[in-house]
């Protein structure tokens, strides 16, 4: 079986909630509108930050897993690309996607993690820190680890509720809010 970061990053948060996404992945809870506005957020932050690396290419996955590792190798192995988006890596059955690796001098890579939020938190470290596994396990020489992140202030109009905050009901434990809101909260 293969372990995706976000797998990964489930079961560092609560180990029941990556029993659940494993053995019952159609059972989370539906998306409220603010989750979905955080998804969209992360959607409009991750575009905001390729602007930063201009040249970059990104990665198709939608042809599945195997060819977006090869195509993610094909352009490491093209010196004129000078960053690559969504990288897709694979090592002892652990899978991620980066967000951004920018190519540095002597065949070395950085890794940008992206998130869209005022400040970075310590279980950003957990997301970079199994992405370094894979990427170094796979081979790629990593130059330096970026955790950068782009608040996107609420604006006048602005349809995305940038200022949502969750408190957890007394009935579900404080990890199903923490880090992360566990879509599998009410089971």
């Amino acid at each position: 079986m293969r372990i995706s970061k976000s797998k990964f990053v489930a079961g560092v948060q609560c180990l029941k909630r990556l029993y659940w996404q494993v053995h019952k992945p159609e059972l989370p809870a539906e998306l409220d509108d603010s989750s979905e506005s955080r998804i969209e957020q992360g959607r409009e932050v991750g575009l905001l930050a390729r602007q930063l690396f201009p040249g970059g290419v990104e990665v198709d996955s939608s042809t599945g897993v195997e060819q977006a590792i090869r195509a993610t190798q094909e352009l490491i192995a093209n010196r004129e690309v000078p960053a690559i988006f969504e990288g897709t890596f694979e090592h002892q059955r652990v899978i991620v996607k980066t967000d951004i690796l920018q190519r540095r001098k002597e065949n070395r890579w950085r890794l940008v993690e992206v998130k869209s939020i005022a400040d970075l938190k310590n279980h950003h470290l957990e997301d970079v820190a199994i992405q370094s596994y894979v990427l170094s396990g796979s081979g790629l020489k990593l130059a330096s680890i970026w955790l950068a992140h782009i608040n996107l202030w609420p604006q006048k109009g602005d349809s995305l509720d940038r200022n949502a905050r969750h408190t957890a009901p007394s009935r579900w434990p404080k990890t199903c809010y923490a880090p992360l809101i566990c879509p599998f909260r009410p089971l």
